[in-house]
Formats: C-alpha cells, sequence, structure tokens
C-alpha cells in the first residue's frame, strides 16, 4: 500500500519569526473564514511583537513565543476539525469558530490557544514517565484453554489500569492491535496463548494499555465535583467541558461513570472505549503525539489510516479484526481528537515546546536567580504538567 505521508511537509519546528497559518483554508463557509482570518491576523501580530522583544529578558520572549504558538493552535484547529467532520461532526469546529468570534482583541485569542493546549492537546498527551510493568493478579490462575481465558477476564468490569489491561488484552485475542505481536505477559504465564501463538506464528512483545484520553487528568476526581476547587479538577473541568462543547456529552458520561463500590474516582476512564492494546514503542508514540489513528477517506467503521508524525515512517492502513469477544471498541471520536491533537501539535509547534518543557523540567533542579527559568514555574502550576 502506497504511504500517505499526511505530514511530510514538516522539516522541524516552525519558525516563531514569521506567519505560517494558511491563507487559503480547506473551506469556504462564511462564518468560518471570518473567524479563521481574526486568527491570521493575531497570529501576524504576535509574530511582530516577538521580532520585536528580541532584546527583552527570557522571560518576556518566552511569554511572547507563547502567544505566536497559542495562535497558531487556533488556526491549526480549524482545518484539522473541518477535515474531521465525518467522524466528529459540525459542532467542533463551529464552535471553535464562535469562541474566535466572541474574543475581544488578540489577547483573548491567545487565551483561547492557551486552553486548547492545556485542556485538549495536552488530555490526549502524556509526559514522558518510566512504562509502567504488566502485572497479574496474584491469585490469577494460568490456563491453558482461550476459553477459560476469555471467561475469567470479562467478569467484572475494569476498574483500574490492570483489569482494564486484562480485559483489553481479552477483546483483542491477547495481540497488538497494529501489529499483531502476542503480548509477552500472558505468552510466558499461559499456555492457551503459547498454542494461540504457535498457531499464527506472531512475533512476542510486550503489549501495553494505552489510553486514549489520558487517564491521568480524571483521578481524585469525583462526578459531582463543583469545579473548580483545586488546580488538578480545574484541569478535569476544562479538559470535559471542550469534550461537551464537542459534542461528546455521552463520552463524557463513560469517563466519568463510578463503578459501584470502587473506591477509584472516575473509573469510566478505563472503559473499553477509551483502550487501546499497544506494544511499548507504539504506545510511547502514541502518548507523546507522533502516531495517531485517522478515520479512512471512506469512513469503514474500525478501519483507520495508521499515521506518524516522523515524516520518515510510512502510514498503513490498520483494520480491526474481528475479536474474540463483544466486547467494546475504541471510541471513534475519541480517535479522531487525539489525531487532530497530533495534528495541530505539530503543525503549530507545540508539540516541540511540550518536548522542551519536559526536558527543562527534568534538568531543572533549581530557578535561576536572574528569573530565566520563571517561565518553567508558570508552566508547572499550569494544567500542563497535571498529566
Amino acid at each position: 500500500m502506497a504511504a500517505l505521508n499526511l505530514l511530510s511537509q514538516l522539516n522541524g519546528p516552525p519558525p516563531l519569526t514569521q506567519a505560517i497559518l494558511p491563507e487559503t483554508p480547506p473551506f469556504d463557509v462564511a462564518p468560518l473564514l471570518s473567524a479563521y482570518r481574526r486568527v491570521i491576523v493575531a497570529e501576524s501580530e504576535a509574530v511582530q511583537r516577538y521580532g520585536r522583544c528580541q532584546d527583552q529578558p527570557k522571560a518576556v520572549k518566552d511569554a511572547a513565543a507563547y502567544n505566536v504558538l497559542a495562535s497558531r493552535v487556533v488556526g491549526f484547529l480549524f482545518p484539522a476539525l473541518w477535515n474531521m467532520r465525518h467522524s466528529l461532526g459540525d459542532t467542533p469546529v463551529n464552535r471553535v469558530a464562535t469562541e474566535v468570534v466572541s474574543a475581544k482583541g488578540d489577547t483573548e485569542i491567545y487565551d483561547l490557544g492557551r486552553k486548547y493546549i492545556d485542556h485538549l492537546i495536552c488530555s490526549f498527551r502524556r509526559t514522558t514517565m518510566p512504562l509502567r510493568p504488566p502485572s497479574n493478579h496474584p491469585s490469577r490462575p494460568s490456563m491453558n484453554r482461550l476459553e477459560d481465558m476469555l471467561t475469567d477476564a470479562v467478569q467484572g468490569s475494569a476498574t483500574d489500569h490492570r483489569s482494564a489491561r486484562t480485559r483489553a488484552l481479552a477483546r483483542d485475542g491477547y495481540h497488538c492491535m497494529l501489529t499483531n505481536a502476542v503480548d509477552a505477559d500472558s505468552f510466558d504465564n499461559h499456555g492457551a496463548i503459547k498454542k494461540l501463538r504457535s498457531d499464527t506464528g506472531a512475533a512476542v512483545r510486550l503489549v501495553r494499555t494505552c489510553h486514549i484520553f489520558n487517564e491521568s487528568i480524571l483521578q481524585n476526581i469525583e462526578p459531582d465535583d463543583e469545579y473548580p476547587r483545586q488546580a488538578h479538577r480545574q484541569n478535569a473541568g476544562g479538559a470535559l467541558e471542550i469534550l461537551r462543547m464537542f459534542g461528546l456529552e455521552d463520552v463524557v458520561e463513560h469517563l466519568m461513570t463510578i463503578i459501584p463500590g470502587d473506591t477509584a474516582s472516575a473509573s469510566g476512564v478505563h472503559d473499553l472505549l477509551n483502550i487501546l492494546s499497544l506494544i511499548s514503542d507504539l504506545q510511547i508514540l502514541f502518548d507523546m503525539l507522533m502516531l495517531a489513528l485517522e478515520p479512512t477517506a471512506d469512513n469503514e467503521p474500525n478501519t483507520y489510516d495508521v499515521v506518524f508524525a516522523c515524516p520518515e515512517i510510512n502510514t498503513r492502513k490498520y483494520k480491526r479484526a474481528g475479536g474474540q469477544l463483544e466486547l467494546p471498541l475504541p471510541e471513534p471520536r475519541l480517535l479522531a481528537l487525539h489525531a487532530v491533537c497530533v495534528r495541530v501539535a505539530h503543525m503549530s509547534g507545540a508539540a516541540e515546546a511540550l518536548d522542551k518543557f519536559d526536558r527543562d523540567v527534568e534538568e531543572t533542579s533549581v530557578l535561576a536567580e536572574d528569573g530565566s527559568s520563571a517561565h518553567l514555574l508558570n508552566m508547572i502550576l499550569s494544567p500542563l504538567v497535571s498529566a
């Protein structure tokens, strides 16, 4: 199959010293065009301000640079959401346009971009962290019959990462959804999976449980909480409000479900609608917004183009094969929003900025006395790092 190379035009982060939003977007709808042109003006103003502050302290330059990124995030949301409307409908792009038109000046457009970085892009992105090891429940016996494993896996509901992993692997036939590799942990512990692998000849790799919407955002959040009382709840409230605004109220209800008798809040984030089974390498790429599953042009159900943000990596098509069980598949609208975030983050330069922020936090243990690292303090106190 021919490679799509959908992000091949990228060659490093876009420059901050020139406007990059395309003058001609892929839509010709008057209200959207009017709003989009306002963002083009806001980006141009931000670029000019950034150019004028090069002799200013680092904190001033960083703030000016962030305004450039924020305007670009809003701008690139228009074509990204427009191109996803066969999955998401018209509501998301129309709501973004309404917010832009309602903005009183460029500053509010930059604030809008910050909101979408903090509460949309970062809700589908995980910061760098050690991978949690796969784990079996201590009382889970080794099983030699696949039917017994499947029956055991579907009993009850997914209330945490471990139970979500058990159910997701059963749903996906104990394979990575993209490479078809057999889960090594299941292979080592269950004769049934050894037989499954011998029948298929698939590779054996560690298969991880990958959340589409970042599960850590909903930790310690109760469904009846009045947002916002704490910074973490503000972040969760902002993220969920964007989903609602985009017409995903039913998805929010799933994510915020509490399993009766469960002590963890928002157990619904471990619902299979929010879960993929991926080998470790692909999980990292997905979490870091370097890989997206985009609906195919014909919008065939549960069929996706696998798109990598690195242009040298080819894309390929993934079709979800018939599984062992009638368990919920990943929610297509969540995957579509994740794909939107991948595109917007890389086209705007926000992806590189967030990656650099992660590195700076890891390398900076003490704030500089001259205030040059004050931007880190502001970022650390923002919702960006609650994930």
